[in-house]
């Protein structure tokens, strides 16, 4: 009885959905040795790369890490990162003192005391919500790779 109630909701997100299809769009295909390649050489413990999205507004980013990074803080996207190989933790929330503006609306840098610390191991995900800082930290020889899808908040 209820999904009756339901089904002006479900046909406004159909139209919704096809409102939002992007006319003339084409996939775009990268095979795993390809994307290993691509982050294949760090700098300073850090290879990272773009992935094609179709869109300018949509950001997935993959990236190789074998040092700690530095502390990010998005004041407009989110971050979805999804670990591919490796293993570190990853420190969300809290409060950063003395990071630097390096775009706008993105800081980077800086120390960072409090949130929560999470261990990232291949396979596992975690949402990182628009305004957190977080901070990949890579073990003393370790390493990671993960892809970070960014959203609009």
């Amino acid at each position: 009885m209820r999904i009756w109630k339901l089904a002006p909701a479900i046909g406004a997100l159909a139209i919704a959905g096809a409102a939002m299809a992007q006319p003339g769009a084409k996939p775009a295909y990268i095979a795993a040795k390809d994307l290993d390649a691509l982050v294949a050489k760090t700098k300073d413990g850090l290879a990272s790369a773009r992935l094609p999205t179709g869109s300018p507004n949509h950001v997935v980013m993959l990236a190789h890490r074998t040092a700690d990074g530095e502390v990010e803080l998005h004041a407009k996207l989110a971050d979805e990162i999804i670990v591919r190989s490796g293993h570190a933790k990853i420190q969300v929330g809290g409060r950063v003192t003395g990071q630097r503006q390096t775009a706008p609306d993105e800081f980077r840098g800086g120390t960072m005391t409090g949130g929560q610390v999470f261990e990232l191991n291949p396979g596992d995900a975690i949402w990182v919500p628009v305004g957190q800082p977080h901070q990949v930290l890579v073990p003393k020889g370790g390493q990671i790779t993960y892809t970070a899808a960014k959203f609009p908040g």
